[in-house]
């Protein structure tokens, strides 16, 4: 499945990717790629919220350098190469993007993919969802908000799963 996400978001990149201004989503590409390696950074001291499972092609640090460096980054540029201007469009595409993302991730958990642990569930992953890409739009416009934002929301995460 990792490899067929990474393969649509590619193709999906090469086609509907603004590769004109490609440098402009560049720092928000590295944003969603150095979040997560923060999370992986985290989760590996203590313990993890969700985790991939290998597969018999892939070692699962062959699936997060998949994630972090090709699916998460091309995501954020597909999302900001694409975003509309009107305010009900903004809407809708939060919303199409955040579903299109769960809907990947109810797909992985059926399939063993991806694993819950330590209280972690879908709904967690959907707010998860709905806060990154508004959070990766806001890092697009703002930077120092976007990362003082969080850092909020990561002291959340770690607070009400008992990191600290």
């Amino acid at each position: 499945m990792h490899i067929f996400y990474g393969a649509l978001v590619l193709l999906l990149s090469i086609f509907k990717g603004d590769w004109k201004n490609w440098e402009n989503y560049y720092p928000s590409m590295l944003y969603i790629a150095l979040s997560t390696f923060v999370y992986e950074y985290i989760a590996h001291s203590h313990f993890h919220l969700w985790d991939f499972q290998k597969t018999n092609f892939l070692s699962i640090m062959n699936i997060h350098f998949i994630h972090n460096l090709l699916i998460n980054p091309f995501v954020a540029f597909l999302f900001l190469s694409n975003y509309p201007k009107k305010r009900m469009k903004k809407i809708l595409y939060y919303a199409v993007w955040s579903v299109l993302f769960i809907i990947g991730e109810v797909i992985c958990r059926q399939t063993g993919d991806i694993i819950y642990s330590n209280g972690w569930t879908i709904w967690w992953s959907a707010l998860f969802v709905i806060t990154m890409f508004p959070m990766v739009r806001l890092h697009h416009t703002r930077k120092l908000t976007a990362l003082f934002l969080s850092i909020l929301f990561c002291l959340f995460y770690l607070t009400v799963f008992d990191y600290i």
